[in-house]
């Protein structure tokens, strides 16, 4: 019976260590992605945040393109939410979003593109819900294009980067 105590105990004190080491390990990998948290990197700020958004605004009179809108939120599980909206001031003959999900590792890097056009509307947006590695921080990049007959009006607008654990 005795033999039986001390196996058990050398199983539960090999476990509990085990567990303190995985513990202390995944702390230490968060706290080494969070060092550049508040690093400005290519127009974008690593940020903390569930979310990031950047609206671009058109302020010229006579323009088709009114806003331009990238998206990005954490939605659990190592996926997030990309997002991204042409409007238009008038029907435009074709609206395009492309969304190009990137992450950091240095640099940003493309990981993923996603869009759509629409023909005859002044607005169109696309949502995709995309799984990702943990550890990085993503943002994404929308490219918003408006066409009426020959004229062409784009912008980009560039979320911060949210960090995935």
């Amino acid at each position: 019976m005795k033999t039986i105590i001390k196996k058990v105990k050398k199983s539960v004190v090999a476990m509990l260590a085990l567990s303190l080491f995985l513990t202390i390990s995944s702390v230490s990998a968060s706290a080494a992605g969070l060092e550049d948290l508040g690093k400005e990197v290519d127009g974008s700020i690593l940020t903390n945040e569930e979310s990031a958004e950047d609206i671009w605004q058109n302020v010229a009179r006579g323009s088709i393109l009114d806003q331009g809108i990238a998206k990005i939120t954490n939605i659990g599980n190592r996926t997030v939410n990309i997002y991204g909206a042409t409007l238009a001031y008038v029907t435009c003959d074709k609206l395009t979003v492309k969304m190009y999900l990137q992450r950091y590792d240095g640099g940003w890097i493309n990981c993923g593109t996603y869009g759509d056009t629409a023909t005859n509307a002044s607005s169109m947006s696309r949502s995709y819900n995309v799984k990702v590695k943990g550890g990085y921080y993503y943002r994404v990049r929308v490219g918003c294009v408006a066409q009426k007959g020959s004229t062409y009006e784009s912008q980009v607008p560039v979320t911060n980067g949210i960090w995935i654990q």
